[in-house]
């Protein structure tokens, strides 16, 4: 009896690992993972949402923009949020370049190369942009913990000496 039962176990698994499988890539895809919580962020700003773009944040988030410092949410909700949308709402937002680092199943990095244009206080915006994104996983819950943006004027932007044999 007890070698049938294992004998049904061996002939069952991958009978039983496909439903399974399916099961855990379909919960997966019900949660926004951490590039998704990014779009959302700057989605948000772009309608001028800020109380969806504020929870997003982790409380204790720490954003750096341009050598300015918001340590916590509330720092940033009570500073930046509104001329960021405001600047959002504005220009259009290209992402050029992106990959995610990972850091176990509950951490991730996303980094950004991005490009803006548009108009803002009646000026001419065309800025190549950096953006890093540190996001944490509580639960089925993507949060972001740190956000460091820079740009500088996309004429001004480096490009990779020709044939440098040095």
């Amino acid at each position: 009896m007890v070698r049938i039962s294992v004998l049904c176990l061996v002939l069952l698994a991958p009978l039983l690992a496909a439903p399974l499988a399916r099961a855990a890539a379909a919960a997966a895809e019900e949660t926004p993972g951490p590039v998704a919580v990014v779009d959302g962020f700057h989605a948000a700003l772009k309608s001028g949402d800020a109380n969806t773009a504020l929870k997003m944040l982790s409380v204790n988030v720490t954003i750096f923009e341009q050598g300015f410092v918001d340590q916590t949410r509330a720092d940033y909700a009570g500073a930046h949020i509104a001329a960021d949308s405001a600047f959002a709402q504005g220009t259009s937002f290209q992402v050029l370049e992106r990959r995610i680092l990972w850091f176990g199943d509950n951490a991730a990095c996303v980094i950004s190369k991005t490009r803006t244009q548009g108009n803002f206080q009646g000026h001419a915006i065309d800025l190549v942009g950096t953006e890093t994104m540190l996001l944490q996983r509580s639960g089925n819950t993507w949060g972001i913990e740190h956000i460091h943006w820079s740009a500088h004027p996309a004429e001004g932007e480096l490009k990779p000496a020709a044939d440098d044999k040095h």
